[in-house]
This record gives structure tokens, sequence and C-alpha cells, in this order.
């Protein structure tokens, strides 16, 4: 017996969902899969998310899991790049691929959007924190560790550290009730080391702790800009974040290490 178009689609779609999941199978993927156009699957399903609850009735929770993520990734790309001021509601949906009305929806507004991206990528500071403040490391330890975490949080939150670029530049209260305590955890631990490491006689003593801490972060955090810098200084060599960080430290340690 002869299939009727609406069941064409309902067999694409699942193939297609089955295979590349709901955020790698568009509309478009599932009328040339069933051999139909656009507006025949618009006409029997409504949207994307109408027919995939009508083939998996079971997994909604998860769908709605898939779009908050999608909803998030397109936010903090676009707040990365413009900074929170120029990113409107009608730009994360356009780049998440979802109406406005379903950021109102997960998150409530574009405000309570950012606070959740902030708080997600701050938590990695409190890591930090926890772990560079446990009292199993030494000062010297501590002030290499510091270096080791922007690496980390680099790889895992590569837009990140772009959004907290911005605050530093344009901040927000956002991130005043959500980051800035915890950039101040880490400024304390840093000062800490440095100075425990005066106190034992490791560091000089006339060293000026929050200055040289100050320092430190910025000639760490100066790495991630390093590749404008080199467009625009005309630098061609190839600098790794190893070799960059190695020498960094040496340049820190060889002024702040108490002359024996």
């Amino acid at each position: 017996m002869e299939i009727t178009r609406k069941e064409q689609i309902r067999r694409a779609a699942r193939k297609l969902f089955k295979k590349n999941g709901y955020q790698g199978t568009s509309l478009r993927d599932i009328s040339r899969e069933a051999g139909v156009n656009v507006s025949s699957v618009s006409y029997y399903f409504g949207t994307k998310e109408e027919l995939y609850r009508s083939l998996f009735p079971k997994k909604e929770e998860e769908l709605a899991s898939d779009k908050r993520q999608q909803i998030l990734d397109a936010a903090i790309r676009l707040f990365a790049l413009k900074g929170y001021s120029d990113v409107s509601i009608r730009d994360i949906a356009r780049e998440a691929e979802v109406n406005s009305a379903a950021i109102s929806y997960y998150f409530g507004g574009k405000r309570e959007l950012y606070a959740e991206i902030l708080e997600k990528g701050s938590n990695l500071l409190v890591d930090f924190v926890e772990k560079a403040a446990d009292g199993t490391r030494s000062p010297t330890e501590v002030l290499e560790m510091y270096s080791h975490f922007f690496f980390r949080l680099m790889e895992k939150r590569p837009y990140i550290l772009r959004i907290f670029s911005w605050e530093m530049i344009h901040p927000t209260d956002v991130f005043a009730s959500i980051g800035k305590e915890r950039f101040a955890m880490v400024l304390m631990v840093l000062r800490g080391a440095l100075t425990e490491g005066m106190e034992e006689g490791a560091f000089r003593k006339d060293l000026k702790p929050t200055e040289v801490c100050i320092s430190w972060a910025g000639m760490v955090v100066y790495y991630y800009l390093m590749n404008e810098i080199k467009k625009r200084f005309e630098v061609e060599e190839d600098i790794s974040e190893e070799s960059y960080m190695n020498q960094a430290y040496d340049v820190l340690m060889n002024g702040i290490r108490e002359k024996k």
C-alpha cells in the first residue's frame, strides 16, 4: 500500500532525528529526505519541535534540555563578541534558531540569561580558589597554578574569558553581583601566597603584594590577548601557551625571589 505524504515525513523525520539528534536536524533536511517541500512539513506538523514531540513524546524533557543549551551556547558566543549591552533578545533568538518566547520561557529575560552564564563561568574561579587555598601548596606553586588555571579556562570556556574581558572594560551590575566577589577571592589567594613567601624569606621583603599580584594576573591574561597584538605588530613567530607561561613565570620569580 502506498504510504501517505504525512507518513513519508514522519519516517524521514524519525530517521534523521535518531541519526543526527534534534539540533542536528532541520525542517529542510526532513523535507529533502521525505521528497517533499518544507511547507508540507509545516502543514502537517507545524514546527520542528511539534514534529519531534509527536514522534518522541517521552523525550520532551530531553528536548527542553537541548533547546535550553542551544540558547545558552548562542548567547555566550554573542556576549563574548559584542558585550552585554549590544546584544538583544532578538539577536540571541536568531543565533539560536528559536523564537524570542523560548528565551523568556527558559530564562526569564536577557539579564537572567547573562547571570546564568556568568555564574557558570565564575564557578571556575571558585574551583581555583578552593584548590589553591587548601594548604597543600607552597607560595611558588600557588603562583604557578594561576597560569595553568587560565589555560584550563580557555580550554573549557573559550568565550567566558572574552566575556570577563568585556566586563573589565564595560562592567555591568549583573557581573558586580556575581563575578566581582569571586575575582576578589582570586586576588586574595595570590596575595596570601606572596605574603607567605615574603614571611618565609623565599620572596623579597620590600615587595608590595597587591601590586605584584595585579602584575602577575595581567601577565597571564595578556597571553590570551596576544594573537590580536601579534597581528598589529606583525609578529610572525609562533608562541605557544606553554612557552609564554614559562617565560612569564621566570620573569616573575626572578623579580620577586630573595637573592641569596
